[in-house]
């Protein structure tokens, strides 16, 4: 990875009459940043709290798979599946109601004393099968169609207090991640991608030492079994935490050999000087960054945690929820409207259509590359796609017209979103590697130019509204 301050020289472009504003971006491939993993979504659905979910799931899972981009799914595991009551499958059955089976979330009762051995009967997977069979399996299957893959992240959850705990115990820890491995390779022939040591240890009261000390007996325990571990960590609250609790992680031996992503939420101590120093961190570790929830969050958030953050994963919030007002809050990708559980609605949130800019046309395995701009209203983030197909994302704060040095001949697909919507415009095609590709934008929003393979090649047509 190498990473420089150019310094370009800048030809001018004609301006259309009808726009004040220019803009030139020069790609230079010698310079090289992140590598993406993938486009996450929380899997919550509505698969249990919404009605009509039968009725909307398929369109949910095509949107988020086809037109949106979704490739990576975080699949929450709760700490209280470690008990010997399935308290979901009493919740489901209406034995209890909500707020007994909410008591039971979190409260872990050890399956046996030996944690170099589990007893089955003591952990309890029905949610999370629910959960798998629900979202996952749906998803994984339709990417697989499309000859892509699903990343399944798994994340630890641990918000109540209980008179055991894992978090005291870094053995017990890691035989509920081995056996949660184990669960999923022995049903659905696949394990998880990675693991996430703990959602929000803020919140969870979870030190870093606690965090680095399970990475270590689970990844000891997980490679001891045949398994690849793979660890996210710490996923703080705070965005400034990270840089703190990840320190503290680095001074146990052996725990950041195990980890694969440094990852935080953005609900508070934002800051540029904290992203630099993440991206620092995870660079200077061999490991990448991924901004892993934060409720509302918009493209220009997105472009931020690329740009300054090095990003390889990212992740609004969930996939998909029902309630008042649909799509509105920024919680999900996707709002349901089931006023009618008959006939119920997809609304795509408006931040959506924006992020898929970004998700739709950046590929798992894309590298992303120097892109300068000669003009700061107009700002791009550029990535080669496996294949080594060219992507440029434009973040435009006005109307303009855009010319981009430095693409491959080929054909290339353009898109802009702004407030008024998407809107495709007719492929263009570059036939020599001195020729600029001109393009323009009517409002503030996202323009994206995607090179598209030769069997891809082909008009676009504007998207009905769900």
């Amino acid at each position: 990875m190498r990473m420089s301050i150019l310094l370009v020289a800048f030809t001018l472009i004609s301006v259309s009459p009808e726009y004040s504003s220019q803009a030139t971006i020069r790609l230079d491939t010698d310079f090289t940043y992140q590598t993406i993993v993938g486009w996450e979504a929380e899997s919550q659905s509505g698969e249990v709290e919404c009605e009509g979910f039968e009725l909307y799931k398929d369109l949910v899972f095509d949107m988020a798979v086809d037109d949106l981009g979704i490739n990576r799914i975080r699949l929450a595991i709760r700490s209280g599946i470690e008990n010997p009551e399935d308290w979901f499958s009493k919740y489901m059955k209406g034995e209890i109601d909500r707020e007994q089976y909410k008591a039971k979330w979190y409260e872990v009762i050890n399956d046996d004393a030996d944690p170099h051995h589990f007893n089955p009967a003591g952990f309890q997977y029905a949610y999370l099968d629910y959960k798998i069979e629900s979202v996952v399996l749906p998803l994984r299957n339709r990417l697989l169609r499309n000859g892509d893959s699903l990343f399944v992240n798994v994340n630890y959850v641990d918000f109540r207090p209980s008179e055991f705990k894992h978090k005291s115990d870094p053995q017990e820890y890691a035989e509920f991640v081995l056996a949660t491995y184990q669960h999923m390779q022995s049903k659905y022939g696949f394990s998880p991608d990675s693991w996430e040591v703990i959602l929000e240890p803020e919140n969870a009261k979870w030190s870093p030492e606690q965090i680095g000390h399970a990475i270590v007996a689970a990844g000891d325990l997980l490679k001891a079994n045949g398994f690849t571990p793979n660890f996210i960590a710490p996923s703080t609250t705070v965005m400034k935490n990270a840089i703190f609790y990840f320190e503290k992680i680095l001074a146990i031996p052996g725990a950041v050999d195990y980890m694969s992503e440094l990852s935080y939420h953005r609900y508070s101590g934002v800051s540029r000087e904290s992203l630099e120093t993440i991206a620092h961190l995870a660079e200077e570790n061999g490991i990448n960054t991924s901004m892993l929830e934060w409720i509302g969050a918009t493209h220009e958030t997105l472009h931020e945690d690329l740009k300054i953050g090095n990003n390889s994963a990212w992740q609004q919030y969930t996939l998909a929820y029902c309630g008042k007002n649909p799509g509105s809050a920024g919680g999900a990708y996707f709002g349901i409207d089931n006023q009618d559980p008959s006939n119920p609605r997809i609304v795509t949130g408006w931040r959506t259509t924006y992020l898929r800019q970004y998700f739709k046309y950046i590929k798992p395995g894309a590298v992303r590359i120097e892109a300068a701009t000669s003009n700061r209203d107009f700002d791009p983030v550029a990535f080669i796609n496996p294949g080594g197909l060219f992507v440029v994302v434009v973040k435009a704060d006005k109307a303009g017209e855009i010319a981009i040095e430095g693409l491959p001949p080929g054909t290339y697909e353009i898109s802009h979103t702004t407030e008024e919507g998407l809107h495709p415009v007719s492929p263009v095609t570059i036939t020599n590697e001195s020729q600029n590709l001109t393009t323009s934008i009517p409002a503030k929003g996202v323009v994206t130019v995607s090179q598209s393979s030769p069997k891809e090649a082909k008009p676009i047509e504007q998207e009905p509204d769900c």
